[in-house]
């Protein structure tokens, strides 16, 4: 009970910030324009860029490590705000010698204004992997209402009082300087002025691999934002980022979700024996697809008049790139789960290199393909997702032997559901509800009633694991 609770917390902790935030998003929209949106977006980018180098391997570590005492806590937390000191010196350095069309002075005055987010978020990152090894998803819960309230509550009155585009600035740092506010009180005593190196060597075969396993992963990803912004301008990552925004409250609320709580129970079990690891495996892979392809599908779906509704004509551009995000979601949660399995028993230095390699061959084409249009960046895009989501399979099957044909019956079953149930709403209601308001919401809660019902009939039908019994959506989720 305990932990249906605590995941119930996170899972509100993820649900009612994005929401709030996402209605700030819509009233800056409006208010703003693609331009200044992809001048925020660009100095963001190349802030997490820089993120994307920090020692996030031995934060990790602290999963994994049976006993975490206040030393290695501290050693951890200072080694990123040091490694973070020096790559922000090295980035504004960089464009101080090196001049280019994109970099403008607003955009340096906003990195250097964003540096003391990054300062911040070094507590706060090893904060929040103590309260989820902990389980104190409630402290976690807390918190993230905190920080969206105070940020909200920032853009809000700055745009009121003409801020424009720094409004959204601040309310970045707003977040970081809350959350390490309100953890460090949590975490107070075991944060001292200590560091050592000692604790640095001993955790560095487990840490080192997976910070570049986290580093290329996160890299990957800004990367597509800066291709964006320096090859096509920074209006059409305006239209880009409104699309990303949509898809990180996705990934916020859902992916996210998954991702902690699937790294929490695996690392309680990854060392006994007893516990059978494919099954484990295909347990997780099958929560997170259930639960995630009819919620993307209907994004996808009623992505034009949610559009419609939510923005002015000026942002109708970022309906085609959301569309593309709505695949790559689907493609990172399906992920998730032997992305997690793979770290925790120690093939992160195995995925790392799969990741150098696709990183190397991507991101030459995302340059070539930015440079013709965005249509032909967006599909390559997609493609690379699916190569990075494929490697990781491949590589998950050298530690764990589950049965393929279980695994494809995950996706078959939830697929089939989706597909007889869109089409039952299609027959029911199309056409005989002209309000969209009413439309989208009795066709939403009838598709996913009607795909639970047939997820139901068909995971009985057809055994996905025939020594468990009855593997379905209902029986896995209580």
């Amino acid at each position: 009970m305990k932990n249906k609770s605590s995941m119930f917390a996170l899972f509100i902790s993820k649900f009612f910030p994005p929401i709030l935030n996402f209605i700030v998003f819509v009233y800056s929209a409006r208010i703003l324009d693609p331009e200044s949106f992809g001048e925020v977006a660009l100095a963001l980018t190349l802030i997490f860029l820089v993120s994307s180098f920090l020692p996030t391997g031995w934060r990790d570590n602290l999963f994994k490590s049976e006993y975490i005492t206040s030393e290695m806590i501290s050693t951890v937390i200072w080694f990123h705000v040091l490694i973070s000191i020096i790559l922000v010196f090295l980035l504004l350095l960089f464009f101080y010698f090196f001049k280019f069309d994109f970099y403008t002075e607003t955009i340096n005055n906003m990195v250097m204004l964003l540096f003391v987010k990054v300062i911040f978020d070094c507590f706060v990152n090893v904060y929040n992997t103590l309260c989820v090894k902990y389980e104190f998803y409630f402290q976690l819960a807390i918190r993230t209402v905190i920080c969206t309230l105070s940020s909200a509550i920032t853009v809000y009155v700055m745009l009121q009082l003409d801020f424009g585009v720094w409004a959204l600035v601040c309310s970045q740092i707003i977040i970081s300087l809350f959350g390490f506010i309100f953890l460090y009180i949590k975490f107070r005593d075991q944060t001292l002025l200590f560091f050592s190196f000692g604790i640095i060597k001993d955790m560095y075969q487990f840490s080192m691999p997976v910070t570049f396993v986290n580093g290329f992963t996160n890299l990957f990803i800004q990367a597509e934002s800066f291709i964006v912004g320096s090859f096509l301008g920074v209006k059409e990552l305006g239209f880009f980022n409104l699309s990303k925004r949509l898809y990180d409250i996705i990934v916020d609320i859902f992916i996210s979700t998954i991702n902690e709580v699937s790294l929490s129970k695996i690392s309680k079990n990854i060392n006994d024996v007893k516990v059978d690891k494919s099954n484990e495996f295909i347990k997780l892979t099958a929560v997170t697809w259930w639960l995630m392809l009819p919620l993307i599908f209907l994004a996808y779906y009623f992505s034009e008049p949610m559009f419609n509704i939510l923005f002015t004509n000026k942002w109708v551009e970022s309906i085609k790139i959301f569309n593309f995000f709505c695949i790559i979601a689907l493609i990172v949660s399906l992920g998730v789960p032997q992305r997690n399995f793979i770290i925790l028993l120690g093939g992160a230095r195995h995925l790392s290199k799969i990741q150098v390699c696709v990183a190397t061959i991507s991101i030459p084409i995302y340059m070539t393909l930015a440079s013709y249009n965005m249509e032909y960046f967006l599909y390559s895009l997609v493609f690379f997702k699916f190569v990075n989501y494929m490697s990781s399979l491949i590589l998950v099957r050298r530690f764990i032997c589950f049965s393929t044909s279980s695994y494809f019956k995950v996706l078959f079953n939830s697929t089939l559901s989706l597909i007889l149930a869109n089409f039952l709403c299609e027959f029911l209601f199309t056409g005989f509800i002209h309000n969209i308001y009413i439309y989208i919401v009795i066709y939403s809660l009838s598709l996913i009633a009607f795909y639970i019902g047939f997820l139901e009939f068909f995971s009985r039908r057809f055994k996905i694991i025939p020594s468990i019994g009855n593997f379905t959506f209902l029986t896995i989720i209580k």
